[in-house]
């Protein structure tokens, strides 16, 4: 009798920890996924601050760039492919998320308030030459020299799928508040909103490169939040 009872006891153990063993693995599994695009993420956005310090910061070169570093993630695909064809999917498969709202680029400096101080040509060109040479007072509107003016930091934000929909669900909730009314209220942005609800997770990363061309000021987002 004994012995049944204890058979009957482990038989309860099991069902409560096995539950929580699944998830565990799971979250461990997810984990490293998110840990595996942050690092592609970071090379990405340091490999298109390179190309846009080249290049005048062109929002267009600095994408190429960017869909170039970003392709190791999405490089397992199936069939008789060579590694140029590969690649290739994969750079267009960044580009379809780009396209479809899941990457923000965000040029924080130099500033719009920087292109108004020191930009030439009707402020849409920021002087790259002879800087060691240029007067290091800073402008009145971004409170920053021409030589920190010539500094190129990214932000990218990219929105990468949650493969365990538990846990998609789960971050929600842990970046969502609620008042003393139960009202929800939310700590994310728009952008950061649209990542969750499509069973997704903001990454972050930022690169800071010096200009070795004419700062040209292109179009980017205002907000990526």
């Amino acid at each position: 009798m004994t012995q049944g009872k204890q058979r009957g006891q482990s038989m309860v153990e099991f069902v409560v920890i096995f539950p929580a063993l699944v998830l565990l693995t799971l979250g461990v599994i997810q984990l490293a996924l998110i840990y595996n695009a942050k690092t592609t993420l970071n090379y990405a956005t340091f490999h298109a601050a390179r190309a846009g310090a080249v290049n005048h910061a062109d929002k267009t070169m600095i994408d190429l760039a960017f869909y170039r570093g970003l392709a190791p993630l999405f490089t397992s695909i199936d069939g008789d492919l060579s590694n140029v064809q590969e690649l290739q999917l994969a750079r267009d498969k960044v580009r379809a998320i780009h396209e479809a709202g899941f990457i923000c680029m965000e040029r924080l400096s130099p500033s719009e308030e920087a292109f108004v101080d020191f930009g030439v040509m009707d402020d849409d060109m920021i002087p790259n030459n002879n800087l060691m040479y240029r007067t290091s007072d800073t402008g009145a509107a971004s409170g920053v020299s021409i030589q920190d003016a010539n500094l190129l930091k990214l932000r990218i934000t990219y929105c990468h799928r949650m493969v365990v929909p538990f846990f998609a669900a789960l971050l929600q909730r842990m970046v969502d508040d609620t008042d003393a009314s139960g009202a929800t209220i939310s700590t994310s942005g728009d952008f950061q909103k649209q990542c969750y609800a499509n069973k997704r997770i903001p990454i972050v990363a930022q690169a800071i490169v010096r200009m070795q061309s004419d700062v040209i000021n292109s179009v980017f987002p205002a907000d990526c939040k």
